[in-house]
């Protein structure tokens, strides 16, 4: 059985950047943990890539059967869910990352040996293995309770340090090779004064 998740506009590519799905469906919309509704997106619609500068058209890409995606009759089109891909000007396709609408949920008892081929012909193609989890972690000021935007961080996994900066929406993404405990430290910048720890 494999899990898939709806895409929305605002969702990420795996390409990193500031390539994301641009494009949705104004009449169906999906809401988020943040609160906030974004258009679902179909097959057929926009995403930029950042690493081609262009703008390219989500295709299937995803080993999920296509009697488990939705119809949108408006648009005369399928469901995307996560690891599509986005038909941009790069050799390789990014593929969408499923962020916001993961509470929309598509459960495919059918993958398994096709699932199997696909792992043995992408290996088979030298292309990069991709880490086997992947989580999202929503970054929020502790005194304004607002997202942080565009910070850098550092992520503790396992005895690995990875860096990264989150993105537009304040989210952090952070790869792990299997279920691992991650410890994230925020970084900020020092005021420009003298400090007082005892606030005399």
């Amino acid at each position: 059985m494999a899990v898939y998740y709806a895409v929305v506009e605002g969702d990420p590519l795996d390409n990193g950047g500031d390539s994301r799905v641009i494009e949705g469906a104004p009449h169906s919309t999906i809401e988020g943990l943040d609160g906030r509704s974004r258009g679902q997106t179909h097959l057929g619609q926009k995403a930029w890539c950042s690493v081609c500068q262009s703008v390219g058209v989500v295709a299937a890409g995803s080993s999920i059967s296509d009697c488990l995606r939705g119809w949108d009759g408006r648009l005369n089109s399928m469901e995307a869910v996560g690891g599509d891909i986005v038909r941009c000007k790069c050799e390789r396709h990014p593929r969408i990352v499923s962020v916001y609408a993961r509470c929309n949920e598509y459960m495919d008892v059918s993958v398994g040996s096709a699932a199997s081929s696909l792992a043995s012909n992408t290996s088979a193609r030298s292309q990069p293995v991709e880490p086997q989890h992947e989580r999202w972690f929503y970054i929020l000021d502790s005194a304004t309770g607002q997202p942080m935007p565009h910070r850098d961080f550092i992520a503790n996994v396992g005895d690995v340090q990875q860096i990264g900066q989150t993105d537009g929406d304040g989210y952090a993404r952070i790869r792990t090779d299997g279920e691992q405990p991650v410890e994230i430290h925020v970084v900020f910048s020092a005021p420009k004064r003298k400090l007082n720890p005892r606030g005399a």
